[in-house]
């Protein structure tokens, strides 16, 4: 079968991951996948290294009016690609290419995926009427498919409650991970940092962003030194890059801590850092369902985190969830050195997760039923149902 792979952009995000690992799989059971990418050019992601790519436009435009006509340009270079490829199936990732996918007509089986909590991404979208034309078009998007692919059960629910999406239409799967190749690669020698065996190390990976909200994590932590015990015994690594990075530095800095908190830039292998960490930390304003997350699972080190950002599926006590998040209080940024509450409950968090053994084995049992199933194939044959049940 022919498939094209509709996605917004390939950089370094959880969706762009699943599609290149989609590709590989349907090679490999024999079928003829192509990329289609909105934004972007050859060589920007050495992930795309020997794959089939087209891409739609060199990169996004600012200007309402340019954005709108890029948006027609790309609807009819698909449109053309579809033509000329004649797919069996379209599979779409992200808002802007599943909206592509819904408009192109074609006879192939249309499959799209959610991959955000979305009523919580378009807060910083402040125009209430430009709110309501972009909740209109997500509703008429994904009730116009069959194939709505929510990667959790809150990006699910959030579909149905603010956006009047029929349920009959989404359906649950979670992002898994090859955990054999994740333990393999975790092996690897470490070149640019020292772990040190008597240290506890908190750790967080994502992209300095809004979304990521790394800032609450640098202030809890500063928050938790101050009542930790030994000092030289832990040690927060934040791994990533984005436009937040020195304005993270700065508060490190301005809060005294800069001493204890590593930047350290986005590695294709963070499973040889990952590995060594005591404690993995997301405090995103959200997410939809987290691959990083399935990765630490893998590697069986405990996590916590913010409400919107920690799968409650992953648990199998509802209680034990509700023990290993915060709920986020402060959605705008903040560098600067206040401490808000949401802060101080995730500094509680580090210190449990840090200090309290049966706390941690407590969260590895807990989610020890999902990470039975945490197989990236078990996610792919899903996937492949849905085609082959159109």
């Amino acid at each position: 079968m022919k498939y094209i792979l509709v996605i917004d952009h390939i950089a370094t995000g959880g969706a762009e991951r699943i599609l290149i690992d989609y590709y590989h799989h349907l090679q490999a059971q024999g079928h003829e996948p192509c990329i289609f990418v909105l934004s972007g050019y050859a060589r920007q992601s050495e992930w795309t290294k020997g794959l089939k790519v087209f891409y739609g436009a060199s990169g996004d435009e600012d200007n309402l009016l340019k954005k709108a006509m890029q948006q027609i340009g790309l609807y009819l270079k698909l449109k053309r690609l579809v033509k000329e490829v004649k797919p069996d199936v379209l599979f779409s990732f992200l808002e802007k290419s599943n909206l592509l996918t819904v408009l192109v007509p074609t006879s192939a089986v249309k499959v799209v995926s959610v991959h955000n909590v979305l009523s919580i991404q378009y807060t910083k979208i402040h125009s209430n009427k430009v709110r309501r034309v972009l909740y209109a078009m997500i509703r008429w998007m994904y009730n116009r498919c069959q194939n709505v692919v929510a990667v959790s059960k809150q990006v699910k629910d959030d579909l149905i409650a603010s956006f009047s999406v029929k349920e009959e239409n989404i359906h649950v799967v979670n992002n898994y991970v090859d955990k054999e190749a994740i333990k393999q690669q975790a092996k690897a020698v470490v070149e640019n940092f020292t772990f040190r065996t008597d240290v506890k190390y908190v750790m967080n990976i994502g992209r300095f962003s809004d979304q990521k909200a790394q800032w609450k994590l640098i202030k809890a932590f500063s928050l938790y030194l101050k009542e930790c015990k030994d000092r030289d015994r832990v040690h927060l690594i934040l791994m990533g890059k984005g436009e937040y990075e020195s304005s993270l530095k700065q508060l490190a800095a301005d809060l005294h801590i800069m001493d204890k908190v590593t930047f350290l830039p986005f590695n294709i292998n963070p499973y040889k850092y990952m590995v060594h960490a005591h404690l993995f930390v997301l405090s995103s304003i959200f997410e939809g369902f987290p691959i990083v997350l399935a990765e630490v699972s893998s590697l069986r080190i405990p996590f916590v985190g913010s409400r919107k950002a920690i799968p409650e599926e992953m648990f199998d006590s509802q209680s034990m969830w509700e023990k290993c998040i915060f709920e986020t209080s402060t959605l705008e940024k903040d560098f600067s050195a206040t401490i808000h509450e949401d802060e101080k409950q995730l500094a509680l968090l580090i210190q449990e997760g840090i200090e309290n053994a049966t706390f941690r084995n407590k969260i590895l049992h807990a989610t020890e039923k999902w990470e039975h199933n945490n197989s990236k194939n078990f996610q792919f044959q899903c996937y492949d149902n849905f085609v082959a049940n159109g």
